[in-house]
């Protein structure tokens, strides 16, 4: 199981999941001249995006699903007729949970008296009405055996992604019909299920699905210290710096907040980058006023390095994909010069008095030369959510459809939707354009860095994202 679960897993990273795509210099759109990968040298930011994406999961969402699984298939195995015979892993949307249910089931502890068998699709079938074929074809039901006892454990059955097994079109739930009527109900297997939240909720208002199940799985949401622990060896390979980010201290330096972009001429962006600001800096200065009301002296834990990855875990929603895209958004190539803390700053004041007295020719050469001659660090700036794009209702209606399958190709988008593929695919292009939508190997997903804006947006429209 565990040499499957591996191989599975690799193929995924290989060939279906991407982490960083609008940061990647995609061909088909120019990245925007602020994006964080457009400003670095061609041969970084490749490194960088390959890192990225061969981030494995954190091992706090490892271990959130291994833990009970382990626990309940240890039951099942001792009673199969009286303990539960499914687990459902829950994951927000955006979140590649095969890919984490698959690195979780490679460390599952073996048992050589059970059968493990994986639906190991990489998509959803081409054509909605064949899903109940495959699913019956590549898991279907088991030669039941019953003893003095009943009936007796024979297989472990697994399918990492259940919004790969249905579509929201006439035939394109009877996979998901299949499921709760044969194999939910059979107590010689054990059933694990990843699913993506949205499509949970979905399943759940229209087949009333979470009935045949029993305890569901939710991954965790992951602080600011699991976060930098997770992001480290990025951050030692590629030697990034963090600047002075400590939120509180920009209250006590009014140039601080000069870095923040206004402009009139886009009212959005600006509203959005003014409330970021506010709300970074009120939590951030909450959290200093605990710190010295605790006495807590410890540098390393009020260093800017701590508050950016707090910052990172509050606009993320502690969601990991989130988290890491807005983690590489924040990136910049930076002269060491310019790479100074507030009190650098402050202490320089009579040194900046005495440049003042000297010729315009002599300051300029001096900047000259000390430019050429500098060398270039990566450093981390405050991580700020870009604004969401104007959307439509039509628009917010493609992305739910999106996001309650997790991906979708154009084909399957539009019947999804009743519309033609042509006219999906000029709205999807538009969407593209935005940096809403990704696209990979003719698979459309969500861009993850606009989650958390677009997850309200879509409640406020009364979509079902979550009703407990």
């Amino acid at each position: 199981m565990v040499s499957k679960a591996s191989d599975f897993r690799d193929w995924l990273l290989d060939k279906r999941f991407f982490r960083v795509g609008w940061f990647a210099k995609d061909s088909h759109i120019a990245p925007d001249p602020e994006e964080a990968l457009a400003k670095l040298p061609d041969q970084v930011a490749n490194e960088l995006r390959d890192a990225a994406n061969a981030q494995p999961a954190h091992p706090a969402e490892i271990q959130a699903v291994l833990d009970p699984l382990n626990d309940a298939i240890a039951q099942w195995i001792k009673k199969p007729n009286s303990a539960n015979n499914s687990r459902v892993v829950l994951a927000q949307p955006v979140l590649p949970v095969s890919l984490i249910l698959g690195e979780s089931l490679s460390h599952l502890s073996e048992n050589q008296q059970v059968t493990i068998k994986l639906l190991d699709w990489i998509e959803r079938p081409p054509h909605s009405a064949s899903i109940r074929e495959r699913i019956e074809k590549e898991i279907g039901s088991v030669e039941s055996e019953q003893d003095e006892e009943g009936f007796s454990a024979k297989q472990i059955t697994v399918v990492p992604n259940l919004c790969w097994c249905f579509l929201r079109s006439a035939q394109g739930l009877d996979g998901i019909d299949y499921l709760q009527d044969t194999i939910m109900n059979d107590p010689s297997q054990f059933v694990v299920l990843g699913c993506g939240q949205i499509g949970w909720e979905y399943l759940k208002s229209t087949l009333k699905f979470h009935a045949y199940c029993d305890q569901v799985v939710h991954l965790p949401g992951l602080t600011g210290e699991q976060l930098q622990e997770w992001l480290t060896p990025i951050i030692d390979q590629f030697d990034i710096h963090f600047s002075d980010a400590a939120l509180h201290k920009r209250l006590g330096d009014p140039n601080q907040l000069e870095d923040i972009n206004l402009s009139i001429d886009k009212p959005i962006e600006t509203l959005s980058e003014i409330a970021q600001e506010a709300t970074a800096t009120a939590k951030s200065s909450v959290r200093f006023v605990k710190e010295a009301i605790d006495g807590d002296d410890d540098t390393e834990d009020t260093s800017p390095k701590r508050e950016y990855f707090n910052r990172l875990a509050d606009i993320s929603d502690g969601i990991s994909i989130v988290a890491l895209q807005l983690f590489i958004r924040s990136l910049r190539y930076t002269k060491v010069s310019d790479y100074q803390t507030n009190d650098n700053r402050n202490s320089n004041s009579d040194e900046k008095q005495s440049a003042k007295n000297r010729t315009k020719e002599q300051v300029a050469s001096d900047e000259s030369t000390q430019t050429n001659s500098e060398p270039d660090r990566i450093v981390a700036q405050l991580p700020k959510l870009p604004p969401l794009p104007e959307l439509s209702q039509s628009d917010l209606y493609l992305l739910y459809s999106l996001m309650l399958h997790g991906d979708l190709t154009i084909d399957a988008l539009a019947e999804s939707l009743g519309d033609s593929p042509q006219v999906v695919n000029n709205q999807v292009q538009f969407l593209r354009n935005q940096a809403v939508i990704e696209q990979k190997n003719g698979v459309l997903k969500t861009n993850p860095i606009h989650y958390p804006r677009l997850k309200k947006e879509l409640a406020k429209n009364n979509f079902i994202i979550q009703t407990s």
